[in-house]
């Protein structure tokens, strides 16, 4: 697919949302989502023109600001951006169409995650508020590169916010950006403690389905302004300041 340039006007206001997802996806690397160049967080675009999607090449540590996304059409077009392009795109324009109520997805390969994508029983939580195990994608362990597999897993994914594909990593979303790092740090977070208390060898339980609904039922809607996200941002800014490795200190050249 050829580069198209930088033809589209980035207003102030998307270049603040873009900004805020690079900030989302280099909070997403500290928080067990990074597999070096592999991975990426995509944003519906507000003006109805497909979405943006990190580019190729860089870690989710990596994405710095604006200039590392791509403008796809939901048909696969780019319409934006420059370097190469992620080939999974199809998984955020499936998820985009069918789920008018998510504007922030993310797809990635977390270590626990990962193994739970291969384990068939349900993710039954230690603690958490999901009233259903999250869905698991069987079509295929395969790259998602096509329109008719990214509705498949799109299709599967229903009404939850996540779900898990087989033997390759999970998907997860939001509404807002602040609800796609919660989403994903939850999620990662669930399938560390039930693996660790699955192979603990002492007996447990898992709360029902009642009081998981009802926990469900109060769970907070994270936005930009959440004080969640800046709980975030500032240990994104103390790992900055500390130099942390994993986390770029400027652009990485665009190739």
């Amino acid at each position: 697919m050829p580069d198209t340039g930088n033809d589209i006007a980035i207003t102030a206001a998307l270049k603040s949302d873009l900004q805020d997802l690079a900030k989302a996806s280099r909070i997403l690397e500290l928080n067990g989502h990074g597999d070096r160049i592999w991975g990426h967080v995509a944003m519906r675009d507000p003006e109805g023109r497909g979405f943006w999607i990190k580019r190729h090449a860089i870690s989710l540590g990596e994405v710095w600001d604006e200039n590392d996304f791509h403008l796809f059409t939901f048909e696969g077009e780019k319409l934006h951006g420059e370097g190469r392009h992620h080939s999974e795109w199809p998984i955020h324009s499936e998820i985009f169409l069918l789920r008018p109520d998510i504007n922030y997805t993310c797809h990635g390969h977390p270590f626990y995650g990962s193994i739970f994508s291969a384990v068939s029983d349900p993710l039954h939580l230690v603690r958490g508020d999901t009233p259903t195990p999250e869905p698991r994608y069987e079509g295929s362990s395969l790259l998602v590169v096509d329109k008719k597999r990214g509705k498949e897993v799109a299709e599967t994914l229903g009404d939850a916010m996540a779900v898990f594909m087989r033997n390759h990593g999970v998907v997860f979303c939001s509404g807002s950006v602040g609800g796609l790092i919660k989403e994903g740090t939850d999620l990662e977070t669930a399938c560390a403690q039930t693996l660790a208390v699955s192979g603990s060898g002492l007996n447990w339980s898992w709360a029902d389905a009642d009081e998981q609904s009802k926990k469900a039922t109060g769970r907070t809607k994270f936005s930009a302004n959440d004080p969640c996200w800046e709980h975030y941002c500032r240990i994104l800014a103390r790992a900055e300041a500390q130099g942390d490795p994993r986390l770029s200190t400027g652009p990485v050249e665009n190739r």
